[in-house]
């Protein structure tokens, strides 16, 4: 009896072994292996590196490699039912395998960031002189002020002063009680038309521009005002101020030389999109794309808001401006093993798959 059970079970796992293996080819001993599901040490490794430092350093032991493990077990089986259920011919399936091929097939085009090193540096200091105000900055005051008009040496001169040594009185005490009456009170008393509708708003001004515009004296004493606080009566080449500083920037300098990689980097990746865009020109040229106006003018959009999009939403029709930086980000799932991914764990467990047509029910 049992001569002829040795033969039957060894002809059994010599089929099981030669049996089709479902989804991706795998290469590498197996830590896991059964009916056409298989885990190899590479696929393990690779899904582990996945994880960040404080996560990996919780597998170390062989009980909770078996966790993680049992992760992506479970991972493959559900995904090796899915595929007898012939999900891989899924409308939905394939329009997603094909956004993420594009995600791939675009990362690829920019994966690759030695060239930047090549560029040329007369090209990067050229770029740094003609863009100078995003690496040099000097410090600036954000201000709002009340303005009584008169030039100096004016009949007016005097009487402006007294009207505004008045007022910054009585607008230190409100803004005291509540700092948004400032704002009303430059609409209600300020005498230039430019700022008095925005509340007496001057933007951000740094010391030079101050200068220029109403004299050294009163840029310094601006500049001098620490934030939140309101200034006396202040005299300029334009007239007489009262000044509340909202905030203040700091100087920002960053030397060529500072910036000099990251100016290669962002260039590169200039010059890769519109090689990019000029690709997808050609492709599109070779493949005589025509639009039927009067189809797409009976296409009828829904104006309601609908369902959120899915995991590889945001991508319809063609690619969003700014890849790949503007691949949309649901595309990146949590991978197997992973806290929120497929079997990961903590991950509540998932639904029971749908059973095939004809199968029995549980």
């Amino acid at each position: 009896m049992i001569r002829r059970i040795v033969p039957l079970v060894l002809a059994a796992a010599a089929l099981a072994a030669c049996q089709p293996q479902r989804g991706p080819r795998k290469s590498g001993p197996a830590v896991a292996r059964g009916d056409g599901v298989v885990v190899t040490a590479d696929e393990f490794k690779a899904r582990l590196k996945e994880q960040s430092p404080i996560i990996r350093s919780r597998f170390t032991t062989l009980e909770r490699k078996k966790e993680f493990l049992d992760g992506l077990v479970r991972f493959e089986v559900l995904a090796a039912e899915a595929e007898k259920q012939g999900m891989l011919n899924d409308p939905e399936i394939q329009v997603a395998v094909r956004k993420l091929m594009v995600q791939k097939l675009v990362q690829r085009y920019f994966q690759d960031a030695a060239g930047a090193k090549d560029l040329p540096e007369n090209e990067l200091r050229e770029y740094y002189e003609k863009n100078k105000a995003e690496y040099y900055r000097p410090a600036r005051v954000r201000l709002a002020a009340i303005s009584f008009l008169a030039a100096p040496g004016t009949p007016q001169r005097g009487a402006k002063a007294a009207a505004a040594r008045k007022a910054a009185g009585d607008v230190k005490a409100q803004v005291a009680k509540n700092p948004l009456t400032f704002g009303q009170l430059a609409q209600k008393l300020s005498e230039d038309e430019a700022t008095r509708g925005i509340g007496g708003d001057l933007g951000f001004k740094s010391l030079e521009d101050l200068t220029k515009a109403y004299g050294e004296p009163f840029a310094a004493a601006v500049f001098a005002l620490k934030d939140g606080t309101v200034s006396g009566a202040l005299e300029s080449s334009q007239g007489i101020h009262v000044v509340r500083v909202a905030g203040r920037q700091d100087e920002l300098n960053r030397p060529f030389e500072q910036v000099k990689e990251q100016l290669g980097a962002k260039l590169f990746r200039e010059r890769k999109q519109k090689e990019l865009e000029s690709w997808v020109k050609k492709l599109k040229d070779q493949a005589r794309v025509q639009v039927d106006d009067a189809a797409l003018e009976k296409i009828t959009v829904e104006a309601e808001a609908g369902p959120g999009p899915g995991p590889m939403g945001g991508m319809p029709g063609g690619m969003p401006s700014g890849m790949p930086g503007g691949m949309p980000g649901g595309m990146r799932m949590a991978p197997p093993g992973q806290p929120g991914g497929p079997g990961g764990p903590g991950a509540p467990p998932p639904p029971a798959p749908a059973p095939a047509p004809g199968a029995p029910k549980r």
